[in-house]
């Protein structure tokens, strides 16, 4: 009874959401560093950015500006990606 009750209420979310996406209401947390950043972020992002051009290590980069790696790593590949198109 109650697994039927929380399936329901799993099912009217997932409409919801869906109809939230559709509607270009549901978007997901923003990109906290790219190049559409403003302020502190942009910043970073640049001096990222720099740095890579420089070829040097992502393990530098990340301690140079308390940037995680993955994070350094998900804008290395989207210059890539963005170079390649």
């Amino acid at each position: 009874m109650v697994e039927e009750e929380r399936n329901r209420i799993r099912q009217a979310q997932a409409e919801g959401i869906s109809i939230a996406k559709t509607k270009g209401k549901y978007k997901g947390r923003p990109v906290k560093y790219s190049p559409n950043a403003k302020g502190a972020d942009k910043v970073i992002y640049d001096q990222i950015i720099e740095r890579l051009d420089k070829k040097e290590s992502v393990q530098d980069i990340s301690r140079y500006t308390g940037v995680s790696r993955a994070t350094i790593y998900k804008i290395k590949n989207n210059t890539i990606q963005l170079e390649n198109s």
